[in-house]
Protein backbone atom coordinates (compact mmCIF):
# COMPACT_ATOMS: atom_id res chain seq x y z
CA UNK A 1 0.00 0.00 0.00
CA UNK A 2 0.79 3.79 -0.60
CA UNK A 3 0.66 6.38 2.37
CA UNK A 4 1.90 9.73 1.89
CA UNK A 5 3.40 11.89 4.64
CA UNK A 6 4.63 15.39 2.94
CA UNK A 7 6.35 16.28 6.40
CA UNK A 8 8.91 13.47 5.42
CA UNK A 9 8.67 13.11 1.48
CA UNK A 10 7.21 14.72 -1.25
CA UNK A 11 6.63 11.17 -2.85
CA UNK A 12 4.68 8.28 -0.74
CA UNK A 13 5.69 5.20 0.90
CA UNK A 14 5.32 1.85 0.55
CA UNK A 15 4.48 -0.40 2.98
CA UNK A 16 3.45 -4.00 2.97
CA UNK A 17 0.47 -5.27 4.77
CA UNK A 18 2.11 -8.25 6.35
CA UNK A 19 1.68 -9.93 9.58
CA UNK A 20 5.23 -9.33 10.73
CA UNK A 21 4.25 -5.32 10.54
CA UNK A 22 0.68 -5.52 11.93
CA UNK A 23 2.53 -7.41 14.90
CA UNK A 24 5.17 -4.23 14.79
CA UNK A 25 1.84 -1.90 15.09
CA UNK A 26 -0.13 -4.39 17.94
CA UNK A 27 3.46 -3.98 19.61
CA UNK A 28 3.66 0.01 19.82
CA UNK A 29 -0.37 0.06 20.57
CA UNK A 30 0.29 -1.97 24.00
CA UNK A 31 3.24 0.15 24.64
CA UNK A 32 1.15 3.10 24.08
CA UNK A 33 -1.97 1.60 26.27
CA UNK A 34 0.36 0.42 28.68
CA UNK A 35 1.85 3.96 29.25
CA UNK A 36 -1.67 5.53 29.88
CA UNK A 37 -2.90 3.05 32.01
CA UNK A 38 0.34 3.76 34.51
CA UNK A 39 -0.96 7.69 33.98
CA UNK A 40 -4.00 6.76 34.50
CA UNK A 41 -3.44 4.88 37.94
CA UNK A 42 -1.58 7.88 39.06
CA UNK A 43 -4.47 10.20 38.52
CA UNK A 44 -6.26 7.62 40.92
CA UNK A 45 -3.72 7.37 43.73
CA UNK A 46 -3.46 11.00 43.93
CA UNK A 47 -7.14 11.16 45.72
CA UNK A 48 -7.08 13.63 48.89
CA UNK A 49 -6.83 11.52 52.09
CA UNK A 50 -6.83 13.67 55.43
CA UNK A 51 -4.38 12.25 57.88
CA UNK A 52 -2.31 13.63 59.33
CA UNK A 53 1.29 12.39 58.99
CA UNK A 54 4.92 13.06 60.74
CA UNK A 55 7.80 14.62 58.95
CA UNK A 56 9.58 11.55 58.31
CA UNK A 57 6.16 9.87 56.62
CA UNK A 58 6.43 13.08 54.29
CA UNK A 59 9.95 12.77 53.64
CA UNK A 60 9.26 9.56 52.70
CA UNK A 61 6.27 10.20 50.85
CA UNK A 62 8.23 13.40 48.98
CA UNK A 63 11.12 10.56 47.82
CA UNK A 64 8.50 8.06 46.51
CA UNK A 65 6.47 10.83 44.56
CA UNK A 66 9.97 11.71 42.96
CA UNK A 67 10.80 8.52 42.18
CA UNK A 68 7.26 8.14 40.43
CA UNK A 69 8.09 10.97 38.44
CA UNK A 70 11.64 10.03 37.18
CA UNK A 71 9.64 6.43 36.18
CA UNK A 72 7.03 8.52 33.98
CA UNK A 73 9.94 10.89 32.47
CA UNK A 74 11.40 7.28 31.87
CA UNK A 75 8.74 5.94 30.83
CA UNK A 76 7.28 8.64 28.47
CA UNK A 77 10.86 9.16 26.99
CA UNK A 78 10.98 5.06 25.93
CA UNK A 79 7.93 5.55 24.70
CA UNK A 80 8.67 8.65 22.41
CA UNK A 81 11.85 6.57 21.21
CA UNK A 82 9.50 3.82 20.36
CA UNK A 83 7.01 5.54 18.43
CA UNK A 84 10.04 6.81 16.34
CA UNK A 85 11.25 3.78 16.15
CA UNK A 86 8.41 2.08 14.84
CA UNK A 87 8.04 5.15 11.91
CA UNK A 88 11.18 4.46 11.00
CA UNK A 89 11.08 0.86 10.70
CA UNK A 90 7.42 0.59 8.97
CA UNK A 91 8.31 3.48 6.20
CA UNK A 92 12.06 2.46 5.98
CA UNK A 93 13.02 6.57 6.46
CA UNK A 94 16.44 7.50 5.39
CA UNK A 95 18.59 9.12 7.88
CA UNK A 96 17.41 12.97 6.44
CA UNK A 97 14.15 11.59 6.84
CA UNK A 98 14.54 10.09 10.51
CA UNK A 99 16.05 13.54 11.32
CA UNK A 100 12.85 15.46 9.93
CA UNK A 101 10.69 12.90 11.89
CA UNK A 102 12.65 13.78 15.48
CA UNK A 103 12.09 17.35 14.51
CA UNK A 104 8.14 17.49 14.36
CA UNK A 105 6.63 18.30 17.16
CA UNK A 106 4.98 15.14 19.73
CA UNK A 107 1.37 16.06 17.88
CA UNK A 108 2.78 15.54 14.55
CA UNK A 109 4.80 12.00 15.06
CA UNK A 110 1.66 10.72 17.33
CA UNK A 111 -0.54 11.80 14.24
CA UNK A 112 1.68 10.70 11.88
CA UNK A 113 2.09 6.71 13.68
CA UNK A 114 -2.08 7.01 14.21
CA UNK A 115 -2.19 7.03 10.85
CA UNK A 116 0.56 4.46 9.81
CA UNK A 117 -1.29 2.28 12.40
CA UNK A 118 -4.97 3.13 11.13
CA UNK A 119 -3.81 2.11 7.25
CA UNK A 120 -1.81 -1.33 8.17
CA UNK A 121 -5.10 -2.28 10.26
CA UNK A 122 -6.98 -2.39 7.12
CA UNK A 123 -8.60 1.04 7.02
CA UNK A 124 -9.02 3.23 3.34
CA UNK A 125 -7.63 6.59 3.33
CA UNK A 126 -11.06 7.85 3.20
CA UNK A 127 -12.10 5.55 6.71
CA UNK A 128 -8.72 7.33 8.16
CA UNK A 129 -9.26 11.18 7.19
CA UNK A 130 -12.93 10.32 8.40
CA UNK A 131 -11.61 8.98 11.87
CA UNK A 132 -9.13 11.59 12.45
CA UNK A 133 -11.74 14.18 11.84
CA UNK A 134 -14.44 12.42 14.10
CA UNK A 135 -11.61 12.72 16.67
CA UNK A 136 -11.42 16.38 16.20
CA UNK A 137 -14.56 17.39 16.50
CA UNK A 138 -14.62 15.56 20.05
CA UNK A 139 -12.07 17.20 21.00
CA UNK A 140 -12.94 19.89 24.20
CA UNK A 141 -16.70 18.25 24.77
CA UNK A 142 -15.39 16.21 28.31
Amino acid sequence: MKIAFKELRKTPFEIKASIKNLKKTYKIQLKLAKLREMFSEDVLDTVDQEVEKTEEEQLKEEIAENQRNITKTEKVMEGLDSIVEYVVDMLKLKESEADKLEELSQEDVMAIAQRLNMRLMGMSEAEVEQALNSDDDDEGLE
